[in-house]
């Protein structure tokens, strides 16, 4: 029996954990929508050659710590609530805050085509990746801005924000507090401790009304004897008070 290629084992691993995970269903349409995350991963390596965008490398550590964590998002964006049209949570579109390499906004993207991501990086060469890795794996549903968060205003046609590593719980305050909303919104933030959780929940805003909704404890490996390494992602909903 010949031996499995890396990008075989790669794309086998990925779909496998998305389907034991209950991220996904089993699906050949989406088995060849997972083929890109091999691409994706490529592409990150090469431009991580000349830039920082990732310490991890390695291709197992990779999808559980990236690919998959990444992923999970899906979970709560769906829980218990219909679709409309399509899209999880009935949302056309989803903003990604820092993402730096990509993370969670070209997964989403991924896996969900129907859903327009939009990235907002501060960082020029990492923007550059990211446009650079959309157009390799042609997605059309894809955008990066090259902006300062705090510096945008565009905010009439989002309705879900979501940031995955680009913030602590004080920092999150403050950008809850000063994005210059239009409509209520959903925030989906990804958070390392459930203190962060509180900490923000019982936060005073001056103009912002922010209510915990749901949370979604998750681990990305299998070894159930282990407590630890417990990640979770929090769903607030912000208006303007």
């Amino acid at each position: 029996m010949a031996c499995k290629t890396l990008k075989e084992k790669f794309i086998n691993e990925s779909y496998n954990y998305l389907i034991n995970y209950g991220i996904i269903s089993k699906d050949i349409k989406l088995r060849r929508l997972i083929e890109k995350f091999y691409i994706f991963y490529e592409e990150l390596l090469e431009w991580n050659k000349k830039i920082n965008l990732t310490t991890i490398t390695d291709a197992d550590e990779f999808i559980k710590r990236h690919i998959i964590d990444s992923a999970f998002l899906l979970k709560i964006l769906r829980a218990g609530v219909r679709e409309t049209n399509g899209c999880p949570d009935g949302i056309k579109s989803i903003m990604d805050i820092g993402s730096g390499a990509g993370l969670p906004g070209i997964i989403l993207s991924i896996l969900r085509p129907e859903l327009h991501v939009i990235s907002v990086e501060s960082v020029l060469k990492k923007c550059n990746f990211q446009k650079a890795a959309a157009r390799k794996l042609n997605l059309s549903n894809f955008q990066c801005l090259n902006v300062n968060i705090f510096a945008y205003k565009d905010f009439g046609n989002i309705f879900a924000i979501t940031t995955r590593a680009a913030f602590n719980a004080d920092e999150l305050i403050n950008l809850i507090e000063k994005l210059n909303l239009k409509n209520d919104v959903d925030l989906y933030l990804f958070l390392s401790k459930a203190d962060e959780v509180k900490k923000i929940e019982t936060f005073k805003y001056k103009s912002k009304l922010v209510r915990l909704d749901r949370i979604l404890f998750y681990k990305t490996d299998y070894n159930a004897d282990k407590s630890s390494d417990f990640r979770l992602i929090a769903k607030f909903t912000a208006s303007r008070v």
